[in-house]
């Protein structure tokens, strides 16, 4: 069985792709990342199948691109971006409640002197 596993993976690998196997990692260019980024800006966070397919025809035209690292990018993208915005959230509560507080004269009584006790 392992053996037959290796034959599969090896004979998908050597396809007439010679430097590119299907266990490689895909190693985007620039101009798909800012495509892919434009198309995230747009509204598009999870696209469908057919959506999938269309983007990675477009993107092929800069390199080498599969279907599913059109799926994981925006699977992992989406990821990142709720990541980070819990992120700045955490950051932003943090700093309103770490942040000095100003200080104020006591309350001035009505006869204009400084109150230091209690109103009842």
């Amino acid at each position: 069985m392992e053996g037959e596993n290796n034959n599969e993976i090896n004979e998908e690998g050597s396809n007439g792709n010679n430097s590119i196997s299907s266990s490689s990692r895909w190693n985007p260019t620039k101009e798909q990342i800012s495509m892919l980024e434009n198309l995230y800006k747009q509204g598009i966070k999870t696209p469908s199948a057919e959506e999938i397919q269309e983007i990675t025809a477009r993107l092929r035209v800069y390199g080498h691109i599969e279907g599913k690292n059109v799926f994981y990018w925006f699977q992992n993208h989406k990821a990142r971006q709720r990541q980070k915005q819990k992120q700045e959230s955490i950051a932003y509560f943090n700093r309103l409640l770490h942040r000095p507080q100003p200080i104020y004269p006591s309350p001035i009584c009505p006869n204009g002197m400084f109150s230091t006790s209690s109103f009842f």
